[in-house]
């Protein structure tokens, strides 16, 4: 059994140990904006989807629940969960997306170089991260931070709940801003700058660690064997590496979601001396997969689709309005006036690490049509994930990219992507699973069932696209022009940014 617990809500599924998906059940929940830039979730609603869709679960699959064999969890990273010595609850999570913690990013960096962060961490430093956090709530929340015992991740505490053991993972733990991604262990240099108690942090392990069986009550409340083993589990990114495929050293893999990101495995982490890219702890121990992750991918697909067709003005006959606009781009024509678009409607991380940073259209006409401004946007998304490949092969040799998440269903963006990219794509056949498959995997291989070499079970490609030359060579000298228009508005991004703030 595999959950991924998202920002949206907890899926469930149920896969057996030869990679089949034998069932999957969804909850939602609730996220709360208490003030600017805070984001909260509250962990009792997490626990409450995961109840719901195990028992769904177990009765859709029909099946007896002692086939159950092992669970583990695929989490949303960057979560702040304080809880005290007995497991209880002390607050609301403050979640990935919360950047409160601006203040402590700033004193951080005032006491280590952000190039000495780098090199300990992996990553650029963010307000996102679990440890700006935690010294957020040591200022502002005094009594509440005394009181908590361990500060977890979102799985772990849901893990808590299952075993009552306080423990998080490697993947987890890297994207705090307090660990050493090339000891992995606790940095007692980061956490003595922040001023916070190293003691608050929990044990760290490997994310196939077996934490033991679920504890009787809990599985007779949500209805597991109490021999059911629970698997540490991953944060969500590093999930979906392993549901990807991408568990050996060279495999690299595309996530094209809301956001998008590319990703591939080495032994070591890589350190850029630009800082464009960052390095995750992979689940299989001793490999690392630097990324590069945008923030608007298929988030700028959905906003074209909201502002020019969702309208009113659509057929009953269309209100399928991605396979529609999908139909209208491959029956239309690439217009001879080509547009630029740059896609940072939120700012963007890799490979410029600019939060002024905003969308733009550059060559429109009075002929452009709709479906060719759609095209731009396609087009704008795949040359910034080429600028992020860049970044990566600078170091590193990449080969074939497998493309996972659910844009990538799209026929247009597919034979897009890889003629931009320059590379042959593959396709799984269940694109949607990633994070669940690796979830899967995981809980697998911790409860001896298999190795991580059985992921050409789970991952089975269906389709694979090489790109055309013709079509690549216009692409690259579209691509030199979209780097050039982002480094020539640097400064009006910077300037109309304070506008905003005037």
């Amino acid at each position: 059994m595999a959950h991924d617990l998202g920002t949206t809500g907890d899926k469930a599924t149920l896969f057996s140990q030869t990679g089949s998906l034998v069932a999957s059940s969804f909850a939602g929940y609730e996220t709360f904006y208490p003030g600017p830039g805070m984001v909260e979730q509250d962990p009792e609603a997490w626990w409450t989807a995961f109840c719901k869709t195990t028992s769904e679960i177990v009765q859709m699959a029909e099946i007896d629940r002692k086939e159950i064999s092992a669970l583990s969890i695929s989490g949303q990273m960057m979560a702040v969960v304080p809880v005290d010595r007995s497991g209880e609850l002390l607050r609301r999570s403050i979640i990935w997306a919360d950047s409160r913690s601006t203040e402590q990013v700033e004193e951080l960096l005032a006491k280590v170089p952000a190039s000495d962060l780098y090199k300990i961490t992996g990553s650029r430093l963010s307000p996102t991260y679990q440890g700006l956090k935690i010294a957020w709530l040591k200022k502002y929340e005094p009594d509440l931070y005394e009181r908590t015992f361990k500060f977890l991740q979102a799985k772990d505490y849901i893990n808590l709940r299952l075993t009552g053991r306080f423990a998080t993972d490697f993947s987890d733990a890297v994207m705090t801003a307090l660990f050493d991604i090339s000891s992995l262990t606790w940095s007692e240099e980061l956490i003595s700058a922040l001023g916070i108690e190293g003691s608050k942090l929990p044990d760290v392990y490997a994310s196939i660690t077996d934490l033991g069986e679920i504890r009787k009550e809990v599985a007779t409340d949500i209805g597991l064997p109490n021999s059911c083993r629970v698997i540490l589990g991953a944060g969500d990114g590093c999930s979906a590496a392993v549901g990807a495929g991408a568990v050996e050293v060279g495999d690299t893999y595309l996530y094209l979601g809301s956001s998008a990101w590319i990703s591939t495995i080495t032994e070591e982490p890589l350190l850029d001396k630009e800082m464009r890219v960052f390095s995750g702890a992979h689940a299989v121990r001793g490999l690392y997969f630097p990324s590069g992750t945008m923030q608007a991918a298929g988030t700028s697909y959905s906003w074209i689709k909201d502002t020019m067709y969702c309208d009113g003005s659509m057929k009953e006959s269309d209100r399928d309005i991605y396979s529609y606009l999908d139909t209208q781009l491959c029956q239309s024509h690439r217009h001879s006036e080509s547009i630029l678009y740059l896609p940072y409607l939120l700012g963007e991380r890799s490979p410029m690490w600019n939060s002024n940073a905003r969308g733009t259209f550059i060559g429109l006409s009075a002929s452009h049509k709709k479906v060719d401004i759609v095209r731009a946007v396609i087009e704008g998304v795949s040359m910034n994930l080429k600028w992020i490949l860049e970044s990566l092969e600078e170091s590193l040799p990449i080969g074939k990219i497998r493309v996972i998440g659910g844009v990538i269903k799209s026929r247009i963006w597919k034979r897009i992507i890889s003629n931009i990219l320059g590379k042959t794509i593959t396709i799984p056949e269940n694109v949607d699973e990633a994070t669940s498959i690796g979830a899967a995997m995981i809980a697998g291989v911790g409860a001896g069932l298999f190795n991580f070499s059985a992921v050409r079970n789970f991952v089975v490609d269906v389709e694979e696209i090489e790109p055309i030359g013709e079509q690549q060579e216009d692409y690259l000298r579209l691509y030199e022009l979209f780097k050039e228009s982002y480094l020539a508005l640097e400064k009006t991004f910077e300037g109309l940014n304070g506008v905003r703030r005037g």
